[in-house]
């Protein structure tokens, strides 16, 4: 490093480039996974969302946000599930006020009691819906902090009333804000989920309802797949004397289907595909680079025939030979590596409207989705380190391997003579 040095910074910015390249790519990938406060159990949390059916001999087929009551059918007492809640299909805007205040409008999620006991909400104040006001429907509101702030100039304000699209309601809790990218429990305010809406007229399957399932420790998802399968074959019998077949799409959902997207109330998620799709990227963004880097590592050693071949007449073996040039290229590769993490971090954080378009997932008359961002916190963790160090180890691998086998084939008396 010290005797070439032009070939040595020319060989760490190469690594550095290839490694901020797959890691900006990988991080706004496990971004949208990450497990954080509220979601820090998505590896057991799963969802099932819609329903597609069609009709028996005709073109009518229908699909869309499946009803409370079917719901309950598909998902309720699965075994191996610790908890379940319901909550509303979609958010949506709502005006809010204070009595005379300024009209706000915020991102609304409707939600039950088991909601909170699922995801983890740090509270700064009040406490979340009880069993009976999710019973009865009440009139209870959960605001975050920020919109609490904005509409009461402070955050410890349960027990005091707002008013929510004309209607008067009681805040029971406050609670610290949600970032826009953990779209599963993002709003600004959260009231209680009509469980009692009956859906589209006659089309009883049809509603306004998303499940969420807490699955217990060591419960995998083709385990509550087998189960909810089962029930949609149950149903199809019944649905079957109606003149309607249903169609089941693999749910429920894992965190990292739902947050990649790609699927409707008619069709699933094709997870493989897209792991395909990541994969390719992947090899093209290490492969490429690699073939360059190993040009360079040639070059390098061309300059040392010398060196190689005085160790060869004094007895050292092939073996060691590759290994010290390993051992080189690895801490050129590592050197490089840390730099295009470090870079990647903050380019990805800085620049992040380029990687999160969240326009279209959620309400788009919200800035805070639009311009949604990681934290620091999602982008650098150990996950990602040992990630970037591994992508540093097949680097080395790929670029050193070819010229480490060539030096090591050096005969000492040639390798002497042209260097006379």
């Amino acid at each position: 490093m010290r005797h070439q040095r032009m070939m040595t910074w020319v060989s760490i910015s190469g690594t550095a480039l290839s490694i901020f390249l797959v890691m900006a790519f990988f991080m706004t990938e496990h971004a949208k996974t990450v497990a954080m406060s509220p979601e820090s159990d998505r590896a057991r949390i799963f969802i099932g969302e819609n329903m597609h059916v069609k009709k028996l001999g005709g073109s009518n087929d229908s699909s869309g946000p499946v009803s409370y009551e079917y719901a309950k059918k598909f998902y309720e007492n699965l075994d191996g599930v610790e908890r379940v809640a319901y909550m509303g299909a979609h958010s949506g805007s709502s005006d809010v006020n204070v009595k005379g205040g300024e009209m706000v409008s915020a991102l609304r999620a409707t939600v039950d009691d088991e909601f909170w006991k699922i995801y983890d909400f740090s509270f700064v104040d009040g406490r979340p819906f009880d069993k009976g006001e999710y019973e009865s429907v009440a009139n209870k509101a959960i605001l975050t902090r920020s919109l609490a702030r904005r509409l009461f100039g402070e955050d410890k304000v349960a027990g005091r009333e707002i008013v929510i699209d004309c209607m008067p309601y009681d805040v029971v809790g406050v609670v610290e804000d949600v970032n826009p990218l953990f779209q599963n429990t993002y709003a600004n305010i959260y009231t209680i989920f009509n469980h009692r809406w009956v859906g589209n007229g006659g089309d009883a399957w049809f509603g306004d309802s998303r499940v969420v399932l807490l699955a217990k420790d060591g419960v995998g998802q083709e385990d509550l797949k087998r189960q909810v399968e089962s029930r949609y074959t149950t149903l199809k019998t019944t649905l079957e004397k109606e003149g309607w077949e249903p169609f089941y799409h693999g749910q429920p959902y894992s965190t990292a289907e739902v947050m990649l997207g790609g699927y409707g109330s008619n069709n699933g998620p094709d997870i493989e595909g897209h792991n395909k799709m990541n994969y390719l990227i992947y090899t093209i963004l290490i492969l490429l680079p690699a073939i360059n880097l190993s040009s360079m590592t040639r070059s390098r050693l061309r300059h040392r025939v010398t060196e190689i071949g005085v160790r060869r007449a004094f007895g050292a073996k092939r073996g060691s030979i590759i290994g010290q040039m390993f051992g080189e290229n690895l801490v050129i590769t590592i050197a490089g590596g840390i730099i295009g993490l470090v870079l990647s971090i903050i380019f990805v954080w800085l620049a992040s409207s380029l990687f999160f378009n969240m326009t279209g997932q959620l309400d788009p008359s919200s800035l805070d989705i639009v311009n949604a961002h990681p934290t620091l916190g999602m982008l650098f963790t150990w996950k990602n380190f040992l990630i970037a160090l591994g992508f540093c180890f097949i680097l080395n691998i790929l670029s050193a391997t070819v010229p480490a086998w060539k030096a090591s084939r050096v005969e000492p008396a040639v390798a002497i003579a042209k260097s006379r």
